[in-house]
């Protein structure tokens, strides 16, 4: 019955999607983050409801109305870059005979990367309104959310005795994945609970922040535990209220102290005392792995999905094979010292510009709606660059609707301007100069 009802929203929603391709939007972004179809056993599990949404989306794009004109920006232009330096990476490990023997993995990757990236410069084309934003990001916190209630009422029935997962064959279904989504959420939660005129929105936002934190917890992963307090100290500095915000900070660390189960005290209390486990080791081998390898490849690296085991066995043969197990360290190995220094230089100049952005914003009183949403973007992308540091996310979708969310923000900031100067020159009857408007965003 469920997987009917799945295939029967899924189907019912496409033509919708082509219509009107924002609404693709909405829903490509309800797939990607709750994957519906995973929730259901039969036939609409292994259903292509992305290729369904997205074909429909991408269908009537020419038809849209109410786009982004002006997109390109310095977030636009280096995800351009960067996914241009990944099919060099990718035609590179093609040409090379120790390097070809994952070039189906390679293919594979690249084309799921231009599926996200493709759709991420969609969000930016048809999100063109601060209403359409507010709606994209709510989709994404109910989906989130939905996760974070799910794993909070998980933890309460199980007192907590088992680690809590995201949605099976998913982006996010390891505990680890898992951990390092929510927290990216939380800020959004938290954010958007602020500055919501619906009473129930608001409350459900709340709901999902608090889950969210018990969620995180008791996935027993330290990475999301050090992203968990990045993003609780963040949020605790931005605050106004900063003794209550601290207060109930180390309130909530001795409740967690207090209450949580024996194996997670232990687990967390060897990552305390600097024990290295099985697992910290595989993360450092895997490290090691990448420098290896990035010093035989040091522009290109070794393409993508280019930790195997016959790489592993060939460069570092004292160490099992295992994963990246860090976004960074997955960069440096996949695409060299040049793709490293681009994805770094992404999440710099992101951070940079989302803090200029809202600096603009506060002194333009129509745009005071952008300061929250500056914050959260800061945020996340702060949880994204800790917990992402013992991760293989480099390509997660929820990282690209950032970059997208910055870019937009200049974007709509832009917008912002440029009517209030044409309503200043109405007003004093004069026409606008041409190039006050630019020079007045300072964008």
């Amino acid at each position: 019955m469920r997987d009917f009802i799945v295939l029967a929203i899924i189907l019912g929603a496409t033509p919708f999607c082509f219509i009107r391709p924002y609404f693709g939007v909405l829903m490509w972004t309800l797939v990607a983050y709750l994957n519906p179809h995973r929730l259901t056993w039969g036939v609409a599990y292994n259903f292509p409801v992305a290729l369904v949404i997205g074909s429909a989306t991408l269908a009537g794009l020419p038809f849209a109305r109410n786009v982004n004109r002006r997109i390109f920006n310095l977030q636009t232009v280096l995800l351009i870059v960067m996914f241009g330096w990944f099919c060099i990476t990718f035609l590179h490990a093609s040409q090379d005979q120790v390097l070809v023997e994952h070039l189906d993995d390679s293919r594979a990757e690249l084309e799921r990367i231009a599926k996200i990236l493709l759709m991420t410069f969609v969000t930016i084309l048809l999100v063109s309104s601060k209403e359409r934003l507010r709606n994209l990001f709510l989709v994404t916190t109910f989906s989130f959310g939905f996760f974070a209630v799910k794993g909070s009422l998980f933890v309460w029935r199980t007192s907590g005795e088992f680690r809590v997962y995201g949605p099976p064959d998913s982006f996010i279904s390891d505990n680890n994945a898992f951990g390092l989504a929510l927290n990216m959420a939380l800020p959004m939660f938290y954010y958007l609970a602020k500055n919501e005129s619906n009473r129930w929105i608001k409350r459900f936002l709340y709901l999902s922040f608090f889950c969210g934190i018990v969620a995180v917890l008791l996935t027993y992963s330290r990475g999301a535990l050090l992203g968990l307090l990045v993003v609780l100290g963040a949020i605790a500095l931005k605050s106004r209220a900063k003794i209550i915000a601290t207060f109930l900070m180390v309130a909530c660390a001795f409740t967690v102290l207090t209450f949580a189960p024996s194996q997670w005290m232990q687990r967390m209390g060897d990552f305390a005392h600097g024990n290295i486990d099985n697992s910290a080791e595989q993360r450092l081998n895997s490290w090691q792995f990448a420098w290896e390898l990035a010093k035989e490849y040091p522009i290109t690296g070794g393409g993508l999905r280019t930790f195997t085991p016959t790489l592993f066995e060939r460069y570092t043969p004292q160490f099992v094979f295992n994963g990246p197990h860090s976004i960074y360290f997955q960069t440096l190995g996949e695409h060299g010292f040049v793709g490293l220094a681009l994805f770094l230089l992404l999440l710099g100049t992101t951070l940079h510009s989302v803090r200029a952005v809202r600096k603009r914003a506060a002194q333009f009183t129509p745009a005071a709606w952008i300061t929250p949403y500056s914050h959260m973007a800061e945020v996340s992308l702060l949880a994204f660059m800790i917990s992402g540091a013992f991760l293989e996310l480099a390509y997660f979708d929820l990282f690209y609707q950032l970059i997208a969310t910055v870019a937009l923000l200049k974007i709509l900031l832009r917008r912002e301007i440029v009517l209030h100067v044409q309503e200043q020159a109405k007003i004093a009857r004069q026409p606008v100069v041409s190039g006050l408007v630019e020079e007045g965003a300072g964008l």
